[in-house]
C-alpha cells in the first residue's frame, strides 16, 4: 500500500500521545466547573490510564485499523482532561478522513478496515466516507448494514437509522465498534425507551473501560437514570463518574447537567434525597463542591423550587472564606429563596440589600436587581395591613393568615411566587 499522508502524521501524534500520557493532567482546564487540584488542596481521585483499543487482527501500519486507532488513544486524552489532545481531534481527524477518502479499492475488501472507517465516522469523523462507502458493492454484512445505519444516524435521519440498527447484535463486533454502535442505539432508543438504552450503555461500559466512549456512557446512563427516577443508581454512577474522570473536558457540562437533575429531583423536599446530594458532592474538593452547591441553589431558583435553594445555599456558604465572590452568590441565592416565603421576608430583603454588587457576576446583578424590585413590591403591598407594618414584617404571621385577616384570600401567595417565576425567566434570558 503506498504511503499516505497520515503515515507521516503519526510520529508527531504519537508525540503528543506520549507526551499527555507522562503528564496526564498537565493541560486540565482551569474553569472552576471541572474539577482541578489547587495549591494546598488534595487533587481529585486520579484520571483512569487511557487503556488502548484491542487490537485487531489484521491490524498493520498504515492502515484505517492503526489510524482509528491512533484517534482513539488521542480521544482518551480527552476523557483524563488533555486540551492539548482536545485541540489537536479536529486536525488528525480531518487528515484521517482524506486519506480514508483516498484510499485505494482494495483497502476495503478487508473488512477490518471498513469496521474501523465505521468507527471512525460514528466517533466524531463524520459523514463523507459512509457515503463513500455505502455507494460501493460488493460490501457485505453486517458491514453494509452498519454503514447505512451510521450515515443515518450522522445525517439525522433518526427513523432510519434506529431502523437499521435497533437490532443488530454487537456481540460479534470487535469492542471498539461495539461500544460505538452502542452509544449510538442508546441515543437512538432513550427518549422512548429509556430502560433499553440503560442496558445498552451499561454494555458499552464494560466493553471499553477507560476510553472516551466509556466516559460519554457514564454521563448518558446517569441522565437516563434520572429520567425515570432511579435514584438509587443514579447516585451509584454519578460518584463513579466524579471517580474516574473527574478531569474530563466534558465534566463542566456533566456538573452543571447534574446540578439540574438534582434539583430535579427536589432534593430539599426529602432528607433522604438530600443525603443523596451530599454523597455525591462529597466526592469532589472543597472549592469545587462550592461550586457545584452554588449551581444547584441557583437552579432551584430558578426551577422554583425554594427547600432546594436554601439547603443548597447554606451548604455553598459553610465552605465559602467571608467577603468572597462566592459568600455572596451564596448569600444572594439564599435571600432570594427567603423572599417567596411571608415568614422570612423581612431577613431575605435586608440581606438583598446588604449585598457587595461588585463582586456579583453581571448575570447575578440582574438577579439581584429583580428580587430587590420584586421584594419592594411585595412590601408596598403589605404596608397598612393589620399586623404587617412594612418595616416590622419579621414577625408576620403565615401567608394564609395574612390573606385571611386581609379579606383577599391567598392574594398574596401569587405575588409571592411571582418573584421565582420571574427570576426564571431572567436567568433563561442571561444564560449563555
Amino acid at each position: 500500500m503506498r504511503v499516505t499522508r497520515i503515515g507521516r502524521t503519526l510520529p508527531v501524534v504519537l508525540g503528543l500521545l506520549t507526551t499527555a500520557i507522562a503528564n496526564p493532567v498537565a493541560a486540565e482546564p482551569a474553569s472552576a466547573s471541572v474539577a482541578v487540584a489547587r495549591p494546598g488542596q488534595p487533587a481529585p481521585s486520579g484520571p483512569v490510564p487511557a487503556v488502548p483499543p484491542v487490537p485487531e487482527p489484521s491490524a498493520r501500519k498504515g492502515t484505517p485499523v492503526e489510524w482509528v486507532r491512533t484517534l482513539q488513544l488521542l480521544q482518551d486524552r480527552v476523557a483524563a482532561g488533555s486540551l492539548a489532545a482536545h485541540a489537536s481531534q479536529p486536525v488528525l481527524i480531518a487528515r484521517i478522513n482524506a486519506d480514508l477518502l483516498s484510499a485505494p479499492p482494495e483497502v476495503w475488501a478487508d473488512r477490518h478496515n471498513l469496521r474501523s472507517a465505521i468507527t471512525f465516522a460514528l466517533s466524531g469523523g463524520g459523514p463523507a466516507i459512509l457515503r463513500n462507502l455505502t455507494a460501493r458493492d460488493g460490501i457485505g454484512e453486517p458491514e453494509a448494514t452498519l454503514a447505512r445505519g451510521a450515515l443515518a444516524y450522522i445525517e439525522g435521519r433518526e427513523a432510519e437509522a434506529n431502523r437499521l440498527l435497533r437490532d443488530v447484535d454487537t456481540a460479534d463486533l470487535p469492542p471498539t465498534l461495539a461500544g460505538a454502535v452502542g452509544l449510538t442505539q442508546a441515543s437512538l432508543t432513550v427518549t422512548e425507551n429509556p430502560n433499553r438504552a440503560i442496558i445498552l450503555l451499561d454494555g458499552v461500559r464494560l466493553l471499553v473501560p477507560g476510553t472516551l466512549a466509556e466516559e460519554g456512557a457514564l454521563r448518558r446512563e446517569i441522565f437516563a437514570l434520572g429520567q425515570l427516577g432511579e435514584l438509587k443508581k443514579f447516585e451509584a454512577l454519578a460518584i463513579q463518574y466524579l471517580r474516574r474522570f473527574p478531569h474530563s473536558i466534558y465534566a463542566g457540562n456533566f456538573r452543571q447537567r447534574l446540578a439540574y437533575q438534582l434539583t430535579q429531583f427536589d432534593v430539599g423536599q426529602d432528607e433522604e434525597r438530600f443525603a443523596v446530594l451530599n454523597r455525591i458532592l462529597n466526592e469532589l474538593g472543597p472549592e469545587s463542591r462550592r461550586d457545584l452547591y452554588l449551581l444547584i441553589a441557583r437552579t432551584a431558583i430558578q426551577q422554583g423550587k425554594t427547600a432546594s435553594a436554601l439547603l443548597a445555599a447554606d451548604k455553598a456558604l459553610a465552605l465559602c472564606a467571608p467577603g468572597s465572590p462566592e459568600a455572596m452568590q451564596g448569600r444572594l441565592y439564599r435571600a432570594a429563596a427567603e423572599i417567596v416565603n411571608l415568614t422570612t421576608f423581612q431577613s431575605g430583603l435586608q440581606a438583598l440589600r446588604s449585598l457587595d454588587r461588585a463582586k456579583l457576576t453581571a448575570r447575578d446583578v440582574i438577579l439581584l436587581d429583580t428580587a430587590l424590585s420584586t421584594a419592594e413590591e411585595i412590601g408596598r403591598g403589605l404596608t397598612g395591613r393589620p399586623g404587617l407594618p412594612e418595616a416590622n414584617l419579621a414577625t408576620a404571621k403565615p401567608a394564609q393568615a395574612v390573606a385571611e385577616s386581609a379579606g383577599e384570600p391567598a392574594s398574596l401567595i401569587p405575588k409571592a411566587q411571582a418573584t421565582i417565576d420571574r427570576i426564571d425567566l431572567l436567568l433563561s434570558k442571561a444564560s449563555p
